[in-house]
């Protein structure tokens, strides 16, 4: 990125697009993968599995209740954490309840 000072003084480089990119999408890509992708060290959850896990507690969906069905779940946390659709969230939801998907319980 440019430094402040050039920026300030109206300095116009000419960049290649084609380099530009190539480095927007890294940094993009890399942000993604440190974001959203890598579990955390602590717990070992990715962040949709915490949101998850998270809003079932806070909507009382606890081992000792009765059952409630895996939409109201799902729609909680897409209602409080992540509007943009619930396909990630079934993805995440079901693979945390198979226990041959993860490598430690």
């Amino acid at each position: 990125m440019a430094s402040q000072e050039s920026l300030l003084s109206g300095e116009i480089r000419d960049v290649s697009l084609e380099s530009r990119m190539e480095q927007a999408f890294l940094d993009y890509s890399m942000s993604v993968i440190v974001g959203r992708a890598l579990p955390d060290v602590r717990d070992g959850l990715k962040p949709v599995q915490r949101r998850i896990l998270y809003s079932m507690w806070e909507s009382g969906l606890h081992p000792d209740r009765p059952y409630r069905k895996c939409a109201s779940a799902v729609g909680e946390v897409m209602k409080t954490y992540h509007p943009h659709g619930d396909s990630s969230i079934y993805d995440a939801l079901v693979r945390m309840a198979q226990d041959f998907a993860t490598r430690e319980p």
